[in-house]
């Protein structure tokens, strides 16, 4: 097709074929991207959300039913009892599971038949029929669940940010109704931050983010990472990471947490932890835990509140008048307003968008290499004996503006800083952090 030239009031000859990226956007059962995110652990509820009853909810596409059985299991299992297709959110939790209110049948959270007691012998039913069931494990608030093959099932993933000692974890969720891919990728794209939440709108962080950072993104086997150099002053610079561990999972650094540039800070650990959770082809789920610790904010009232769990992650909430959201957007606003599904072969990628690109190119390619047949590289494989080492931080290091190219400068240091980050992966707890801060100290003095 001929490239069209820019011209004014072209709309009528602007052409915007309306398709999507197919392999990255669906979602469902047999499809690419459901079938590689399936070999995956997903949150998909909170735990306190379980009570005594059954819960209805939607996980990959799939019509699922959560309940805590009487002796405290958990357990997630199709809608429908195998036996005449009764929906189960209205089954009778029992102490070995679930029992269907139509003709008893009870299953236990494997999704094993127990008991049918409207047979006479039930035996045969116990050994031939099934109800469809995943495997759930409770961690820190949340429910996660893994719906892919059985004979694949990876470790659970245990991230380092977790397992801060003194540290509090808060579980919180931020539901958007549009695809899985826009809101995942948003966290590919560093300079939204600069002109969404700061310079175009009011600052909704922390003003220091409107400085126009020099950007180095990179890859490891787990996922994606970049860093970030900002100018605080003549002295010093602020380094920032961003973590993408495959395929859904993302940090940042600190989100409220500001440096006044004049002392150094070494590893600084991030304000929250989010997997972005497909919940069908066009409803998303965004499951999150609010970290406070020493290392990254201490817990202050104003923000523990829903709504400030929920800015955290989206900039400004959802629910405010509509003259309001178009005055001052925010990251839901952004979402939703791409469409249920954004038409990606209309798109006009710039250079800013480097890392939306590497995120599509690397889950092309994960994709591609299951239905070859390779089974996916997951993190809790990887680093199977401590917990999963992770890099969004924030470091700020002395570094004097440079007589000659001070871009040059930073870009070099923020090299050195991404090297040192990859070079701690060997080394687990206070002795990664030890590690950490000793080699950042020493590129404090390099000008």
């Amino acid at each position: 097709m001929e490239q069209l030239r820019a011209q004014p009031f072209s709309g009528y000859l602007v052409h915007r074929p309306d398709r999507i990226n197919e392999k990255l956007a669906r979602v469902g059962r047999g499809t690419p991207c459901g079938e590689y995110l399936r070999r995956f652990w997903h949150p998909f509820m909170k735990t306190e959300e379980l009570g005594d009853l059954p819960k209805l909810t939607r996980l990959l596409g799939e019509e699922l039913v959560a309940f805590r059985d009487r002796s405290g299991r958990h357990g997630l299992v199709h809608k429908h009892c195998p036996h005449r297709h009764v929906s189960l959110e209205f089954g009778i939790l029992t102490d070995r599971g679930i029992r269907c209110s139509y003709h008893g049948w009870e299953f236990d959270v494997d999704g094993t038949v127990t008991s049918a007691p409207a047979e006479a012998n039930d035996a045969n039913i116990r050994a031939s029929v099934c109800l469809g069931a995943y495997p759930v494990v409770e961690y820190r608030g949340l429910l996660f669940a893994y719906l892919g093959p059985p004979g694949e099932r990876p470790p659970f993933p245990i991230y380092d940010t977790f397992e801060i000692e003194g540290g509090e974890v808060i579980a919180y969720q931020v539901d958007v109704p549009c695809n899985w891919l826009q809101v995942a990728e948003n966290s590919m794209d560093p300079m939204h931050v600069v002109f969404l939440h700061t310079r175009v709108n009011v600052v909704q962080f922390n003003e220091r983010l409107g400085l126009l950072p020099l950007i180095e993104f990179r890859e490891r086997p787990i996922g994606l990472f970049y860093t970030k150099s900002r100018r605080l002053n003549d002295e010093f610079v602020w380094i920032s990471a961003n973590d993408l561990i495959l395929p859904n999972f993302t940090q940042a650094g600190s989100v409220y947490n500001s440096t006044d540039g004049n002392a150094p800070k070494y590893f600084g650990r991030n304000s929250f932890s989010r997997w972005v959770v497909p919940i069908d082809d066009t409803h998303t789920t965004v499951f999150a835990f609010r970290h406070f610790n020493h290392r990254s904010e201490e817990s202050r009232p104003e923000l523990r509140s829903p709504e400030a769990l929920e800015r955290i992650d989206i900039g400004e909430l959802r629910d405010r008048p509509y003259e309001e959201r178009q005055r001052n957007p925010g990251d839901y606003e952004v979402f939703v307003g791409q469409g249920a599904i954004t038409p990606h072969s209309s798109e006009r990628l710039a250079t800013s968008d480097r890392g939306v690109v590497l995120f599509r190119r690397r889950l092309e390619q994960e994709i591609d290499r299951l239905q070859a047949g390779e089974l996916p590289l997951h993190a809790s494989s990887v680093f199977c004996e401590h917990a999963i080492p992770t890099y969004g931080s924030d470091t700020v290091l002395r570094l004097p503006v440079s007589a000659g190219s001070d871009e040059a400068a930073r870009r070099a240091l923020l090299r050195r800083v991404g090297d040192v980050y990859i070079s701690a992966d060997s080394y687990h707890g206070d002795e990664r952090y030890a590690f950490l801060e000793r080699e950042l100290r020493e590129l404090n003095n390099i000008s």
